[in-house]
């Protein structure tokens, strides 16, 4: 693999709706001196996204997706280097073939994520969102209007996946006395037992949990994986809190889930498109249903890291430093 390094490299940060016109000066200080850099909205148009990335010797991009479709018509990328730490939205298949390589941030937010988890936990069993109605648009000062509520060390949560922030959730769970099961087919006893957590089957945190807590990624064998069976084995009409990725639950079958008492409440940090329409998705408006907007991973210092870390992997890349690259993917030969 040749190294660009005495050549000005164009890079192109392709980015999602929600990101036009944002600050790149962190960005801009970290890449080669020099360095073309150009801007591209995703708008829904593969063809617009593979015509604004031609030419260019890196991508920095956050979710926009590049199919093999899309890599097929960039001949000269030689590296996508995503802001984030999963790289679903990248075709890494078609990737490894075509020889481009694929970097992401190994760890930037994991305090952030499992903050954010707890917290939609706690909404959702204290009942914040109902409680604030009742005094913020009725005007009802009543302690008893809203019943049912049942202490957490009385409580069962099921992690599904327990990687580095499933265990900083299990962590944090493990304070307010929650009995934690985990699934997760990478996890061996030991390090269940650092992180405090029972081994546990799917069929098992299904089963067992009031309060189910996504945590794995989104990769072709869990895209879906909370469907109708999957809701049907839930007896204990838990919550679901999802803070990792929409696409790992099929949302006509959660929706159904809600409406039939299957579950009992829903706290979602991510849906299944990256920038849906909130005019129109299914799930906006429910009572049962507590939205946030794909903010988990933020606070200032996450947001500084993660931009930092993703400029530098494409001029450490582009400079020959593979070694140096924050989490290569896979390596490409271009």
């Amino acid at each position: 693999m040749s190294s660009l390094s005495d050549k000005v490299p164009t890079v192109v940060f392709a980015e999602m709706p929600e990101a036009t016109g944002r600050d790149i000066s962190i960005e801009r200080e970290r890449l080669q001196p020099g360095a073309c850099i150009r801007t591209f909205t995703w708008a829904g148009d593969p063809d617009a996204l593979a015509s604004s990335c031609d030419g260019a010797d890196a991508v920095l991009t956050d979710y926009v997706p590049f199919t093999r479709e899309v890599l097929m018509q960039l001949p000269a990328l030689r590296l996508i280097s995503i802001a984030a730490t999963g790289w679903d939205c990248v075709d890494i298949e078609a990737a490894a073939e075509l020889g481009i390589s694929i970097a992401a941030v190994g760890e930037y937010c994991t305090d952030e994520v499992a903050d954010h988890a707890m917290a939609l936990l706690l909404a959702l069993n204290r009942r914040l969102r109902d409680y604030d109605s009742q005094v913020q648009l009725r005007r009802n000062w009543r302690w008893n209007e809203i019943r049912g509520i049942r202490p957490l060390k009385e409580q069962t949560l099921g992690l599904i996946g327990c990687g580095r922030i499933g265990a900083a959730v299990a962590r944090r769970a493990d304070g307010f006395g929650l009995r934690v099961l985990a699934y997760d087919p990478a996890l061996d006893p030991a390090t269940a037992a650092d992180a405090g957590v029972e081994l546990a089957t799917l069929d098992q945190v299904l089963g067992q949990s009031d309060i189910v807590s996504m945590h794995c990624p989104l990769l072709p064998d869990t895209a879906g994986m909370l469907d109708a069976t999957a809701f049907a084995r839930m007896h204990c009409r838990p919550v679901l809190i999802n803070v990792a990725r929409g696409g790992l639950i099929v949302e006509k079958d959660l929706i159904e889930a809600l409406d039939t008492g299957r579950i009992s409440g829903a706290a979602l940090d991510v849906l299944s498109e990256e920038t849906p329409d909130l005019q129109t998705h299914s799930l906006c408006g429910r009572r049962d249903v507590l939205l946030t907007p794909h903010v988990a991973f933020y606070s200032e210092t996450a947001l500084a890291n993660v931009r930092r870390i993703s400029a530098d992997n494409i001029r450490y890349f582009l400079e020959g430093r593979v070694d140096d690259v924050n989490r290569l993917v896979n390596l490409g030969n271009r």
